[in-house]
């Protein structure tokens, strides 16, 4: 797809299936007894209420499709293996047979980037649970990828340590959710993103070959194998196992916000801060619509809420939150105390779900860019004036909530009308489109840490430009077959 193409018109969910389609056929049974024998009958499911369990993952589109009685594509079979062994013996079986293969989490990924628009086998590692080693002197943990975050957390805090990856899908998304889509966390200021954090992986290839990466905490033996699966959205192999650096849990905790006349000035502070080298664990700053949204009668009327929160070595902390202080509090309409983040803190996972607004007709989404200083005022200005452009749309919101040295993230949130299925495709298509154009024209990523899954690769060509090509090449090495997620990432695939 050329860029032109790649920006001209929506690729709606039907033309989606409709081009990966071609390539389905029928699952023969030599097939299924195949994988039957390699992991146990009972971890191969064919039934049809399983197979609709796994045609979608929590992007809000499928969720609209499946409101208004649409049907979403089923894959053929679910299996679920127990191991490594087992991971590489399915994969053996599907590549020499020919069958799509769907990688599976937590199927928390909101952009359809589990959907089996090809039909075929979703490969399903919740079974690989096991944390294997948590070694406190060296400050990793080694950790099988079915494991929900949630889980490697708890485990963790059981001998007093943190991996700092916060997620808000952390009760339900896998580690190898969080590899694949190159995962950032609420805490992210202060730990880094996943990439951050991941030291060494254990990956099944195509056709079933097992590679196993060296643990090291850095290593310059030419390009990082493990880097070509970060953010590979299952279509280069399945991450089995993963190590990654922990922390010492947090000795201290403190959070202090601050009142900011407009979205810019709070923008400016957080450069200010970030300039400086401090590291709070968390940075936010919420527009006014949505600082009247989540700190109902803790800030005033059309004021922006700027948060912070500090942890970890007792002395660092009331040193980072006195030097934010001296940077924001001079700038601030007034100072509001550590109660706006004692509420975040409690109510950051708690989120009204889909079928509340669907009932109401209304059409909800969240997309998340990435621009540098210099440009990230003009792309919130940008990106929200194109989508409030947009008929039926009712609002358009931003906070940013991951900061580095040399720029921010905005999470943009939309609500719009959409009283049918035909018109809340329309409305949805046409806000994505004004919100990628705008923001790919302003000069940001179109995307910071949700990932590309079957909705943004449409955007890819002019995302990457060139560079595209390098990474076209790299799946054609490892999937020659084109079987790995299809659709997914990369579009279309012959």
């Amino acid at each position: 797809m050329d860029e032109a193409a790649g920006r001209s018109r929506p690729v709606d969910f039907d033309t989606a299936t409709a081009v990966h389609r071609k390539r389905r056929r029928p699952l023969r049974g030599e097939v299924v007894s195949a994988l039957e024998k390699a992991v146990g009958p009972e971890h191969v499911l064919s039934g049809r209420t399983a197979l609709e369990v796994y045609a979608r993952d929590s992007w809000p589109l499928a969720a609209l499709r499946l409101h208004h009685g649409a049907e979403l594509p089923l894959p053929d079979v679910v299996v679920l293996p127990g191991g490594v062994a087992e991971v590489s013996a399915v994969l053996e079986i599907l590549y020499e047979h020919e069958v799509p293969v769907i990688p599976y989490g937590g199927g928390s990924g909101v952009l359809g980037g589990t959907l089996p628009v090809s039909g075929g086998a979703v490969v399903d590692v919740k079974r690989l649970d096991r944390v294997l080693e948590i070694n406190d002197e060296g400050l990793y943990v080694t950790a099988q990828a079915g494991i929900l975050a949630v889980d490697l957390e708890r485990a963790l805090a059981r001998v007093g340590l943190t991996l700092g990856h916060f997620p808000q899908s952390v009760d339900v998304a896998s580690l190898g959710g969080l590899i694949a889509t190159r995962s950032a966390g609420q805490f992210s200021t202060k730990y880094g993103n996943i990439e951050d954090m991941l030291l060494a992986l254990e990956v099944v290839l195509p056709g079933g070959k097992v590679v196993r990466t060296r643990l090291a905490p850095r290593s310059s033996t030419g390009p990082d194998v493990k880097n070509l699966f970060l953010g590979s959205e299952g279509t280069l192999g399945i991450v089995t196992e993963a190590s990654l650096r922990v922390h010492p849990r947090p000795e201290k905790r403190e959070t202090q916000s601050y009142e900011v006349a407009d979205f810019v000035k709070g923008l400016e502070l957080i450069r200010r801060v970030m300039r400086t080298g401090l590291r709070p664990a968390v940075i936010r700053l919420y527009d006014p619509i949505e600082t009247a949204h989540s700190f109902k009668g803790l800030a005033s009327q059309g004021r922006c809420l700027l948060l912070f929160v500090f942890e970890g070595f007792g002395r660092l902390v009331d040193l980072e939150a006195s030097a934010v202080d001296e940077i924001c509090g001079p700038e601030a309409e007034r100072q509001l105390g550590p109660e706006p983040g004692r509420h975040w803190l409690e109510h950051r996972n708690i989120v009204r779900a889909l079928p509340e607004f669907m009932n109401q007709n209304l059409v909800v989404d969240t997309l998340e860019v990435a621009a540098t200083w210099d440009r990230v005022a003009d792309l919130y200005r940008t990106m929200t004036e194109r989508m409030l452009k947009v008929k039926g749309i009712i609002s358009a919101s931003a906070h940013s909530s991951h900061s580095y040295t040399q720029g921010t993230n905005l999470y943009i949130t939309f609500v719009a009308l959409g009283p049918d299925l035909a018109a809340a495709e329309r409305v949805y298509y046409e806000i994505w489109e004004a919100a990628m154009t705008a923001c790919l024209e302003a000069g940001g990523t179109m995307c910071h840490h949700h990932g590309v899954g079957l909705h943004r690769t449409r955007w890819m060509p002019a995302e990457h430009g060139e560079a595209l090509e390098v990474l076209r090449r790299l799946k054609e090495a490892l999937d020659p077959k084109g079987l790995m997620n299809p659709g997914k990432l990369f579009g279309e695939v012959d």
